[in-house]
């Protein structure tokens, strides 16, 4: 079972990685779970065509990556995310890998509550996202 940590286990400046490659078959998926029709996500032929000149995972894919690292890595399962700041910065296409990056900024131990800065890097080390988010983390600790 992954591991949770709890309000008393994080401090500023701890740090989290994780590596996810955006596949076009996760950018269809996504796309048409939601009812998003645009064709730059979703139909290679029409997005050579678009501003981008080939497919372009929607932006809210790339942030759900960063919903998905807290609740599953950093801190783990339990994790309540509360709110997001973002902002777009480049484009993700089909078969970037994609660095999460989250780095704890305050431990608001009275309320339960932390804020992160969060940053997702392609493989060229661009930032593509940046934002931050607030979470609550789990109310246990497991190791």
């Amino acid at each position: 079972m992954p591991a949770s940590l709890s309000i008393d286990h994080l401090w500023p400046g701890q740090t989290h990685q994780m590596r996810v490659t955006v596949s076009q078959e996760m950018m269809i998926a996504f796309t048409r779970s939601l009812g998003d029709h645009q064709s730059f996500h979703q139909d290679p032929e029409m997005a050579k065509r678009s501003f981008f000149g080939r497919m372009v995972a929607p932006g809210m894919l790339t942030a759900s990556l960063i919903g998905r690292a807290l609740g599953t890595e950093f801190p783990g399962l339990g994790t309540i995310y509360v709110s997001q700041e973002l902002r777009f910065v480049k484009p993700v296409f089909a078969g970037d890998l994609l660095t999460i990056s989250l780095a704890v900024l305050e431990v608001m131990t009275q309320r339960n509550r932390v804020r992160l800065d969060t940053t997702v890097l392609n493989q060229e080390g661009l930032t593509v996202l940046s934002g931050q988010a607030e979470i609550i983390p789990p109310a246990q600790h497991q190791a």
